[in-house]
């Protein structure tokens, strides 16, 4: 995403915060594309066995939903809150998919409305399943989630919405060497999850 194009976004967002409520359908379409290519490189290098059966649309319907829900109480107020906000459901939405999972089921596309679980209906599970792989995914992205704010922050935009670390700092208005020894020390406290997850 270029310069220009977080300059659009902002002032989606501003006519939003105006009153317009045909910006935030223009704003989360333009977020649409992003998210489905972020979700399909995350399960395809988090998750390749749960690939198979979770679509990537599924996912970006999911994480979809859950920005539409949360944008309906609150609107972001800068294109950095807003990724920040679509960083947490992402990992919102792979923690729930790895509970279901380990459950012994899958998600079907039909959601169940104002409830943020992520599947109602299961199928049989699929017994290839590493159990343990999904037991290192589960702790690490729970770990991410205990991270100090400003690493959080910079670890979900980098990992989970595949931000450049110079657009990241563009959005935050940070120095760029400030968000890479941010995205240092967070990889510093995940460095052991990060190192089991190597080796899966």
């Amino acid at each position: 995403m270029d310069p220009a194009a977080t300059v659009e976004l902002q002032l989606l967002l501003d006519r939003l915060r105006a009153g317009d409520e045909q910006a935030r359908r223009e704003f989360l379409e333009r977020a649409c594309e992003r998210l489905r290519r972020l979700a399909g490189k995350i399960l395809s290098g988090s998750f390749p066995q749960v690939q198979r059966r979770h679509e990537v649309d599924s996912i970006v319907h999911e994480t979809w939903f859950r920005l539409v829900q949360a944008m309906e109480k609150a609107d972001p107020p800068t294109v950095a809150d807003f990724f920040r906000l679509a960083a947490h459901k992402i990992r919102q939405v792979l923690l729930d998919m790895v509970a279901t999972e380990r459950r012994g089921g899958h998600q079907h596309e039909t959601l169940v409305p104002n409830n943020d679980s992520f599947a109602s209906r299961h199928e049989p599970a699929d017994h290839s399943l590493d159990g343990a792989r999904l037991a290192v995914w589960t702790e690490f992205h729970n770990k991410v989630g205990k991270l100090a704010e400003a690493e959080r922050t910079i670890f979900e935009m980098h990992y989970y919405l595949g931000l450049p670390q110079a657009e990241i700092a563009r959005i935050l208005e940070l120095h760029p060497r400030k968000v890479s020894y941010l995205w240092v020390s967070a990889t510093e406290e995940l460095a052991g999850d990060l190192t089991q997850i190597a080796r899966l």
